[in-house]
């Protein structure tokens, strides 16, 4: 199957399957290509991915909640029923390559490897989730396993990190979430309607 027909298959999953799923070994095995096939400036992989499999279900239950925190958090009923779910934090880069060492003792910055300032890319550190998740995305639907993205989270910051602490593991912000299975029921998905590509795509004119 083609590239372009194989990411016309995603649609954002609502209910899985909770007795029939992936293997944890079979998924393992997709999430260790992702990483060995997605790209990263200078190698760094500024992000975590914290993975809950199928037993991980009053876990799932405690982040579900903390996503209910957030506006229209509610609906993210995927979380639940998902066997695997993904969830991205940003994260200190401690052990660089050795060029990137050299460069920092010559005095470039590398902001992901400051533990003063790491946090403060979180924009950047964001496209590269992006790009992993995407990755998954594709490997996943070669091999008929179905995906949902989740970005309705309560900040990371002062006021709101004491609704995380139910969420032992979680260190950093939360930047993305994406769940994995197969799909399960009547799917009704309910499709927003794509803004006209002109509103998106500028061509400048010579």
């Amino acid at each position: 199957m083609s590239i372009e027909n194989l990411l016309k298959k995603r649609k954002q999953n609502k209910n899985y399957d909770q007795q029939n799923y992936p293997s944890l070994e079979d998924v393992k095995k997709l999430i260790d290509k992702t990483f060995n096939l997605t790209a990263s400036k200078q190698n760094l992989y500024p992000y975590k991915v914290h993975i809950l499999g199928p037993n991980h279900q009053n876990i799932k239950r405690d982040f579900f909640d903390i996503v209910c925190l957030q506006s229209g958090g509610a609906g993210n009923t995927n979380i639940l029923s998902a066997p695997y779910c993904l969830i991205f934090t940003t994260r200190l880069v401690r052990n660089p390559d050795s060029k990137i060492l050299a460069r920092i003792k010559k005095g470039h910055a590398y902001s992901v490897c400051d533990p003063k300032s790491y946090n403060n890319m979180q924009a950047g550190i964001s496209i590269e989730v992006g790009m992993f998740s995407k990755v998954l995305t594709s490997l996943c639907l070669e091999k008929n396993i179905d995906v949902s993205y989740t970005l309705c989270f309560p900040p990371y910051d002062n006021n709101k990190k004491e609704v995380w602490k139910k969420l032992s593991f979680i260190e950093d912000p939360v930047l993305f979430s994406m769940q994995l299975g197969y799909r399960t029921g009547l799917i009704n998905y309910n499709k927003e309607k794509k803004p006209n590509i002109d509103e998106v795509i500028n061509w400048l004119k010579h």
